[in-house]
């Protein structure tokens, strides 16, 4: 990208491989140090100790706040990595940090999400209620296993409605056990999130990027597990039946597996838009699902759009809406990975993700305002400059 004269951002990325918690302190201290940031952004294999990697970062860079959460894949320069921890810096004159910690979020949501945003805008000497839309935004990460992001982004936007915010799930790979975590300057919490509130004067864009197209084909759940996201019955039939039936009449493959269900969610309509909902993988005659479900739900399946053209385009409008791209936070589904794995487009999403520049992780939900989406990427774009008129 063109330079800048005298950028008010310092933005820095820095990819460690492997899981060694000293070792990703260390390097992304070593990297990312000076000048001393405001807010170091970390995403970290699930394979990396969490407890000793918020730790040890916290000792490597005393004076800066520290979020983060675990992954089970990364993205930053060269693509999608694994097995990695990623890192973002950001420094500048323009910008001040809140954070909040919303805890035990399965047991009291609504007032954890509220008591986080505020705290979160009391370290910025403000009420959530006086928060601006051009001057702050808010990035979450959420661990996914509360099972109540819905609930969380509800909460969270309603508390401070003037603003955006953006976020994602935390993801491990399907481990077992699970180990999604989420983590804020040295502490690691489950079945919590993480509430980062920015003020800048610099430039910044949010994103939400969908390529999902709507088919014709609707069909009712008629059984379901909402408390372990499983789909039971499609139409009062076994809904891994009834699913493979509904692509097949769209002329999908007679083969269905985890990378073509990738390419074939389901969609919830609100106000009259689609919301994607990710089909995880099939379970025997059940589907997994990444959003819980209740019966009596009314689906639109969906098929794949072009992956590429899509997010090429919406990274292209937000760098020209900031005017010079400086650091790009992304939450991108692990379906969306799974997708461009099958389809062989991982090398064109990653010089656009290298262009930006951004870093990120596979998430398993993404926020985006008020609303948890799945298929998605939804981040938050920052401008190296100040916006004129700031």
């Amino acid at each position: 990208m063109r330079a800048v004269r005298d950028p008010q951002l310092v933005a820095r990325r820095v990819v460690v491989s492997g899981h060694d918690p000293a070792r990703a302190a260390s390097e992304i201290a070593r990297v990312c140090g000076a000048p001393a940031p405001q807010l170091v952004i970390v995403f970290a294999t699930w394979r990396c100790d969490p407890i000793a990697l918020a730790k040890a970062l916290v000792r490597a860079l005393p004076e800066s706040r520290i979020i983060g959460c675990t992954t089970s894949g990364e993205i930053a320069t060269g693509g999608d990595h694994e097995d990695t921890v990623v890192a973002l810096s950001l420094a500048s004159p323009s910008l001040r940090v809140g954070v909040g910690v919303a805890p035990e979020l399965s047991r009291h949501v609504l007032r954890s999400s509220k008591a986080a945003v505020e705290a979160a805008a009391a370290e910025l000497g403000v009420s959530p209620d006086a928060l601006e839309l051009r001057r702050h935004v808010a990035i979450t990460m959420i661990d996914p296993r509360s099972r109540v992001q819905e609930s969380f982004c509800l909460g969270v936007a309603a508390t401070a409605s003037r603003i955006h915010f953006v976020g994602g799930a935390a993801s491990d790979g399907h481990a077992d056990p699970e180990v999604t975590r989420v983590f804020c300057d040295g502490q690691v919490h489950a079945d919590a999130a993480v509430v980062a509130i920015l003020e800048t004067t610099l430039p910044f864009a949010v994103l939400q990027i969908e390529h999902m197209i709507p088919t014709e084909i609707r069909t009712v759940v008629t059984g379901a597990d909402p408390d372990r996201r499983l789909i039971l019955e499609l139409d009062g039939h076994p809904a891994a039946t009834r699913y493979r039936a509904l692509i097949a009449r769209v002329g999908g493959p007679a083969t269905v597996d985890d990378q073509v269900v990738a390419s074939y969610p389901f969609a919830t309509y609100i106000g009259g838009e689609p919301y994607v909902r990710s089909v995880m993988r099939i379970e025997g005659d059940a589907l997994a699902m990444a959003t819980a479900f209740d019966p009596g739900a009314v689906l639109r399946l969906m098929r794949a759009g072009d992956l590429v053209g899509t997010t090429d385009r919406a990274f292209t409008s937000a760098s020209h809406e900031v005017g010079e791209a400086g650091a790009v936070i992304g939450f991108s589904c692990v379906a969306r990975h799974i997708e461009a794995t099958a389809r062989g487009c991982r090398a064109e999403l990653a010089h656009i993700y290298d262009r930006v520049p951004m870093i990120g992780f596979h998430s398993l939900g993404e926020q985006a305002g008020p609303l948890m989406g799945n298929h998605t990427l939804t981040g938050l774009v920052i401008g190296t400059g100040e916006r004129h008129g700031g």
